[in-house]
């Protein structure tokens, strides 16, 4: 009976040992993974990220309007589904063209807001939605 306590003990002295080890090792390469599956999203420029989103309906237009702490170059892309973004999105250009800004407002018209429904944000080249997804609009 003691000899068999004794190897119980010896084994969860080693499992104590080694699972620590093997949990934060593996832990590290799924942090290494994320970062560079997601890298992007990651290491996107903090000062053209879009905030103060806000959608508002004008008469027989929808405009899209957006705020960077920084200037950035800043359009819409519009999609008639979700994974339509994958192949050549409509490009909607604010007012000041591809001119870079601070202050961005869209102007989608009434045409485009019936046939596309899906819209994403690009500020300085990286696309900004919820979640680094389109918006439903």
């Amino acid at each position: 009976m003691k000899q068999l306590l004794k190897k119980l003990a010896i084994t969860f002295g080693i499992l104590s040992v080694i699972l620590p080890i093997v949990i934060v090792t593996l832990w590290y390469r799924y942090l290494r993974e994320q970062e560079s599956l997601y890298g992007n999203e990651v290491s996107a420029k903090k000062g053209c990220e879009p905030y103060e989103m806000l959608v508002s309906r004008e008469s027989e237009k929808l405009v899209i309007s957006w705020q960077t702490k920084e200037v950035c170059p800043g359009f819409l892309l519009l999609g008639t589904s979700f994974g339509d973004f994958s192949n050549l999105p409509y490009k909607v250009l604010s007012e000041q063209g591809e001119s870079p800004t601070t202050i961005h407002n869209i102007t989608v018209l009434k045409q485009d807001e019936i046939k596309y429904k899906y819209a994403i944000v690009v500020s300085d080249g990286e696309w900004f939605g919820i979640g680094g997804n389109p918006f439903k609009y």
